[in-house]
């Protein structure tokens, strides 16, 4: 590798490492040998991405709504190796949104899936708010299959 690609990478890595995003929900993970591959569902750095990715969401998608409490979380499945070595942990739960109604949340949080594959994300998705089907019908990319 050319020192102008290390550079470049090393860069890249040391700049998501650094971000205050990062330190502040707990998000790097270098799990490549060990435990834990990824926080579990109620890990409150989870819960936050979970508010942050529907927060995030074109504001008309939800109606401008957005979680402001997760209760009675639960994880539904945890996989590793099937299809893809990455760990994957899939929850669901209670969200209770901005204009009072509550609506069942699923979410999986995906091993190194976020910024150049050295934090874990999270994919989440509203049950019944979902207009568009992004995550499918009923929420189904966002739940074990």
């Amino acid at each position: 590798m050319s020192l102008l690609k290390r550079l470049v990478l090393s860069t890249v890595i040391a700049a998501g490492l650094a971000s205050p995003a990062a330190a502040a929900s707990d998000r790097v993970y270098f799990s490549w040998n060990s435990e834990p591959r990824i926080p579990d569902c109620v890990d409150a750095s989870v819960q936050s991405a979970v508010s942050a990715s529907v927060a995030r969401a074109v504001p008309d998608y939800y109606g401008g709504r957005v979680i402001v409490g997760l209760d009675r979380v639960v994880e539904t499945a945890y996989e590793l190796g099937t299809p893809s070595p990455l760990a994957r942990r899939y929850c669901e739960g209670e969200a209770t949104l901005s204009d009072g109604t509550a609506t069942r949340v699923f979410y999986k949080v995906v091993e190194h899936a976020g910024f150049v594959g050295v934090r874990w994300n999270v994919e989440a998705c509203l049950s019944g708010l979902d207009k568009w089907h992004v995550y499918d019908g009923y929420c189904r990319t966002v739940r074990p299959q």
